[in-house]
């Protein structure tokens, strides 16, 4: 009996020490995992205050961008005799030629008959134009019915608001396009007809605005 009674204590004794060793190593693995999570955690805020720096980083350059690119357009001036709208500068003329006589009068500036490329621009060069026939430099001389730009040769997706109605038509093999004067939009002619002109060339920096010419359009026809 006692042998018995001395086995069966040992046997408690063994499972006793194993139950704690499985309680304790359960409890060291939680604290592990909740070691882990704790690390985990702080890497996901340390990531996510790293990006929030970024984007605030970001942001402060462009807006540091933009403040620069809108001080030197401000810088951006033109000749006295040309009119200025963001970075370009624009000449209408008193004397009238035909199309491409226009466009060598334009070359001979440094410059290209004008194109169009938003509406402001349009808005701005049909208050320059003041009722007058003029030039621009848009044709179809290369491709009947597409209509490039002689400045660069991209094609003129039609903008319907800028043009007279049922316009351009092509009437009588007209090629060349001007600003009609009845205010009425854009309009396909001939080319040897004679109209005032339009030309563009960039703006350039410059520190004396006291030579400038304001910006304003012009009250000559």
């Amino acid at each position: 009996m006692e042998c018995s009674s001395m086995a069966g204590t040992t046997s408690f004794r063994v499972l006793a020490t194993i139950l704690l060793l499985a309680i304790a190593g359960r409890c060291y693995s939680q604290q592990m995992d909740h070691i882990q999570l704790s690390r985990i955690a702080a890497a996901i805020e340390n990531l996510t205050q790293v990006e929030q720096v970024q984007a605030v980083a970001s942001e402060k350059v462009a807006s540091g961008i933009m403040k620069l690119f809108t001080s030197a357009t401000n810088q951006l001036v033109c000749e006295k005799g040309w009119f200025k709208l963001r970075s370009s500068c624009y000449f209408i003329s008193k004397d009238t030629s035909t199309w491409e006589e226009s466009r060598q009068k334009c070359i001979a500036l440094n410059s290209d008959l004008v194109k169009i490329t938003h509406d402001d621009e349009y808005s701005f060069l049909r208050d320059l134009a003041k009722g007058n026939h003029t030039y621009i430099g848009l044709s179809d001389i290369q491709e009947e019915g597409t209509y490039r730009w002689v400045a660069d040769g991209t094609v003129h997706q039609i903008v319907e608001s800028w043009w007279r109605k049922g316009q351009p038509d092509n009437y009588n093999g007209e090629d060349c396009i001007h600003y009609h004067s009845s205010n009425e939009g854009l309009n396909d002619v001939p080319c040897g007809r004679k109209f005032r002109y339009i030309c563009e060339k960039p703006a350039h920096l410059g520190w004396n605005f006291a030579s400038v010419l304001d910006e304003g359009t012009p009250t000559e026809k």
